[in-house]
């Protein structure tokens, strides 16, 4: 996806993954360890913080760039990268709400499913690393292990939604358990979407399946 006018937007892109990836183990660690909420909660939106001044700026580039190179500009490619970058940029966000379920009290520390959380942790944490090593090396086949991968765990995750709100699923905190869920789901969708902005046209980013 690289283009040499534009090296300096995608290291900021490189640099807001590292800060997503950053904030996930943060507010995972919170939920799933003994880790002390106060010790972390101002690293956490600090870092939040940064992703969205990345953000920002990567917006700024993109518009001067589509200002100086007005008469060769390749429209879908800005686009690519515009809508890359606001999916990066959500994953902050879903990660603050994963710290906000820590700060009502929940925790999944005792759970029967301590392990498959876990699991499903490590999973999302090495798409965020995934894609960020996708995004610098260009490699279509890397790009579509990632999109396939993530389209999977997003229906594993799916179906664990589907039977707490069905209550076929016993857990010791429903509510918090469900929201849990629905945020690493979106926090998933998002990885997967900006990774198609590697390797799709602009009119099929973030579908999949069609």
């Amino acid at each position: 996806m690289s283009d040499y006018s534009l090296d300096s937007v995608d290291a900021k892109l490189g640099e807001m993954l590292t800060n997503s990836s950053h904030m996930f183990d943060l507010s995972m660690s919170c939920l799933l360890g003994d880790t002390n909420l106060d010790s972390v909660k101002e690293n956490l939106y600090s870092t939040d913080k940064l992703i969205n001044e990345l953000h920002r700026n990567v917006r700024r580039e993109l518009i001067l760039h589509s200002a100086v190179n007005s008469r060769n500009l390749d429209v879908p490619l800005l686009l690519a990268y515009m809508t890359m970058s606001k999916d990066i940029e959500r994953i902050g966000d879903y990660c603050k709400n994963l710290f906000e379920i820590a700060e009502t009290g929940n925790s999944f520390t005792k759970g029967d499913d301590l392990d498959y959380l876990i699991s499903l942790r490590d999973n999302i944490s090495g798409f965020i690393v995934s894609l960020q090593t996708c995004l610098s090396i260009d490699e279509e086949s890397k790009v579509q292990e990632l999109i396939n991968s993530g389209a999977e765990l997003g229906k594993e995750i799916d179906e664990k939604i589907t039977s707490l709100l069905e209550d076929k699923l016993k857990v010791e905190f429903p509510v918090a358990t469900t929201l849990f869920y629905r945020y690493l789901k979106r926090i998933n969708l998002h990885i997967v979407n900006a990774a198609t902005a590697i390797i799709m046209p602009v009119d099929k980013i973030d579908y999949i399946d069609e």
